[in-house]
């Protein structure tokens, strides 16, 4: 396989299991909170991190220590986090129409810190996705309500996403086994989250993990979402860069809908038919003529 094709195949396998992921949290949400699910989710994840690749990650200095704590901060810890916090106080539709602005934030970051090219032509056609993605999350009758606090929360995680993006670009150059990153990422996500679960009071339904639906659903985000994922995300931004890695979370919406379709047995509308075309349009005119 061409190795630029395998590079995008990861992005692309990545955004498609992050996109309905939202099933399996919505079956945990019944038994546990938002916080418990990423803490055992990232655990699960840790520990098939150690299973692929046992080899134990050396230290090589504060710095790069440095670099994959805050890679650990803003994207596996934080932004994961309060994604989830924003739920709570604005409209689902919402979040999802501000996180795909995420790729502008992450271009302009790499343009000042990656020297990576942001020309005007890529700049249209993230626009022309982010109108295609306002008719997905907003289309077809939908209410445009928003929640001022919960559009804030998601606004500022997007700007950690795009500073995790140029932080594990700098790390891969590092030469780091991929699995043994993302097992650091992980642990040191697991040690900022114990001070919120030992304060917060903790209703976790220890017998539902006896439940096999509820197992599998743990089982696929720690294994598929969080261990594979984060790991063929960090290989698809070594690879192809943090500007055009980061426009796959343009098609994150449309996997959404298209999940949540099949998941609530609905159709999609028209608005929303018309927006996945017009968000393809726009990475189309962004990517298109681009030197392999």
């Amino acid at each position: 396989m061409n190795q630029k094709i395998k590079n995008h195949s990861f992005a692309f396998f990545t955004i498609f299991i992050w996109g309905i992921t939202f099933i399996s949290t919505k079956h945990l949400e019944q038994s546990f909170s938002a916080l418990e699910i990423l803490f055992v989710r990232y655990t699960i994840a840790y520990i098939v991190c150690w299973i692929i690749c046992p080899r134990p990650l050396k230290f090589t200095g504060l710095k790069s220590e440095a670099m994959l704590l805050l890679a650990a901060v803003s994207g596996s810890a934080l932004y994961q986090y309060l994604e989830n916090l924003s739920v709570v106080y604005t409209n689902p539709a919402s979040v999802s129409f501000i996180t795909a602005v995420a790729p502008l934030f992450t271009a302009v970051l790499a343009q000042k810190y990656l020297d990576e090219k942001v020309t005007a032509k890529n700049i249209i056609g993230m626009l022309i996705s982010i109108i295609g993605v306002f008719f997905i999350c907003f289309g077809d009758s939908k209410a445009l309500e928003t929640g001022l606090l919960g559009d804030l929360i998601i606004f500022a995680s997007i700007w950690l996403w795009a500073v995790y993006s140029i932080v594990i670009k700098k790390i891969t150059e590092l030469g780091f086994e991929q699995f043994q990153v993302t097992r650091r990422l992980f642990i040191y996500s697991l040690i900022l989250m114990i001070p919120f679960m030992a304060f917060k009071p903790s209703h976790m339904d220890f017998s539902a993990l006896s439940n096999p639906y509820l197992l599998m659903n743990f089982a696929f985000l720690g294994i598929f979402a969080s261990a594979l994922c984060f790991s063929t995300w960090n290989i698809s931004v070594a690879k192809l860069g943090a500007t055009t890695t980061s426009k796959y979370l343009f098609i994150m919406p449309l996997i959404t809908l298209v999940a949540q379709s099949i998941y609530d047995k609905s159709g999609i509308g028209v608005a929303a038919l018309a927006g996945m075309f017009i968000t393809l349009g726009g990475i189309g005119v962004s990517e298109f003529g681009k030197k392999p």
